[in-house]
């Protein structure tokens, strides 16, 4: 494991790349990474780590990269309850300069008891305020990052796992977090962990996760998020897993994903308590670029394929968040094997070259 020490070097397969493995202390399980830049330059990754996920000892933690570094501290913990397993973080920089912490927290391997927790750090994360609940709504996860709107709005993409089925919603502030009100995405069942940017013309554009391991599925709101249209199938496709896309300086879209689905029986089998099942390719992990605002992907680019410790995980590369620094940069981090978290740097050039 000597490799996950944070160090941000040039990658031995790609010259134009860099690369770190972050620092990690559980190496059983580490998931769910997400990136933030600092009003300073600093840059943050977030992730949940412990034995297992759903066990109680699955906390967040959180790593910095600051400016003008080539190394990743040693993560801090940022959650502590020894009750409940906490997951799926997430970090946004208010425009008054605090810093909000955004998990999920929830009973033993049990969804249905999920809410949303938060805390506030005033000095750029190193020191944080309590933890508080934001959502308490049972059965209630986030994944993607908080976006504010043009007129000001915090917009949060939040979805339940109830008995009844999965489906999406998203929480909406117009008092920069004092209060939220929740809008329910119609037709959204089975369309989880929706990740939102908002185009030239003020239309807020969707992609989700597809419980059913097809494609990626899309949807516009015309009303700043409180109305959005019915899911539909995208060209894209998608393994039941997460993704994540942003809006470039230059207006172009960036998306990375699994490039793998059901639809292309792009599986392997996995036993599980005596019984084999088909479980979707989380690999590969590929970068693509769309200049018209979502409607197609020309160009694409793989960032990560499956290399020989693959052959003896079942796990792959995953949950990837993705950022664009002041500076151009675009930064990646995903789950490599969930035997720890993988930061890559490059530009967009990089795809187009390919």
């Amino acid at each position: 494991m000597k490799r996950f020490n944070g160090v941000v070097v040039q990658s031995e397969t790609d010259s134009q790349l860099r690369e770190a493995y972050l620092p990690i202390p559980y190496p059983n399980d580490n998931h769910a990474a997400n990136l933030l830049e600092l009003d300073n330059g600093d840059l943050l990754c977030v992730w949940f780590s412990g034995s297992g996920e759903g066990n109680p000892d699955t906390n967040v933690l959180m790593s910095r990269l600051s400016a003008g570094s080539n190394e990743w501290t040693a993560p801090m913990q940022l959650s502590g309850d020894i009750e409940r397993s906490e997951q799926n973080p997430i970090l946004h920089q208010a425009p008054d300069g605090k810093l909000w912490l955004f998990h999920t927290s929830n009973e033993p391997h049990n969804q249905k008891t999920s809410r949303i927790v938060y805390r506030i750090s005033d000095d750029n994360g190193f020191t944080w305020g309590p933890t508080e609940v934001l959502f308490d709504g049972l059965g209630i996860f986030l994944r993607h990052p908080l976006l504010v709107l043009k007129n000001g709005d915090w917009l949060l993409p939040t979805y339940y796992c109830k008995l009844d089925g999965h489906y999406s919603v998203v929480q909406i502030s117009s008092d920069q977090g004092k209060t939220w009100k929740e809008y329910e995405v119609q037709g959204s069942t089975h369309r989880v962990q929706m990740n939102v940017v908002e185009r030239i013309d003020g239309t807020l554009f969707a992609m989700f996760r597809s419980r059913q391991a097809d494609r990626i599925y899309t949807s516009i709101s015309q009303d700043n998020g409180r109305n959005w249209t019915v899911p539909v199938k995208s060209e894209l496709p998608n393994n039941n897993s997460s993704m994540q896309f942003i809006k470039l300086q230059n207006g172009h879209l960036a998306l990375i994903y699994n490039n793998s689905s059901m639809e292309r029986d792009q599986f392997r089998w996995v036993q599980r308590k005596g019984e084999f099942r088909k479980k979707p390719l989380r690999t590969p992990l590929t970068l693509a670029i769309s200049e018209d605002e979502g409607k197609t992907w020309p160009y694409y680019k793989n960032i990560q394929m499956a290399d020989l410790e693959y052959k003896d995980s079942e796990i792959g590369y995953s949950y990837p968040s993705i950022i664009s620094t002041r500076d151009g940069k675009i930064h990646i981090a995903f789950s490599y094997l969930r035997k720890g978290i993988k930061h890559v740097c490059l530009t967009e050039e990089w795809i187009h070259e390919g």
